[in-house]
C-alpha cells in the first residue's frame, strides 16, 4: 500500500463518517456537502498528497546525507511550539466568534 492509497483511504473514510453524521433531508444541505466532498477530493487530497512526497522524498536526502531526524528538522523542532500556540489561538478565537454569532441569531 502506498502513501497516496493511505491518504486516499483516509480522505474516503472521513468523507463517508461525515455523510453518515450529517445526513440532512434538505436539499441545500445536501448541494454543500456535495460541493464540500468535490472541494475536498480535488485540493485537499492533493495538498496532504504533496506534504507525503515531502517528507519520503526529504527523507531519502536524508539518508544519502547520513543525518538523524532530528539533525534534519531542527526548525520543525523548534517552531512546534509556536506552531500549536498559532493553531490553539486560530480554533480558539474561530470558537469563540461562533458562539458570539450564536448569541446574535
Amino acid at each position: 500500500m502506498t502513501a497516496d492509497n493511505m491518504v486516499d483511504l483516509s480522505v474516503d473514510i472521513f468523507l463517508i463518517v461525515f455523510d453518515v453524521l450529517s445526513s440532512p433531508i434538505l436539499i441545500v444541505m445536501r448541494v454543500v456537502r456535495w460541493i464540500l466532498a468535490k472541494f475536498v477530493n480535488q485540493h485537499v487530497k492533493n495538498f496532504i498528497k504533496r506534504i507525503v512526497h515531502w517528507f519520503l522524498d526529504q527523507r531519502k536526502i536524508r539518508l544519502a546525507r547520513g543525518q538523524n531526524i532530528f539533525r534534519y528538522y531542527w526548525y520543525l523542532w523548534l517552531l512546534s511550539p509556536v506552531i500549536m500556540l498559532g493553531l490553539s489561538l486560530f480554533f480558539g478565537v474561530t470558537f469563540g466568534i461562533l458562539e458570539g454569532l450564536k448569541e446574535l441569531g
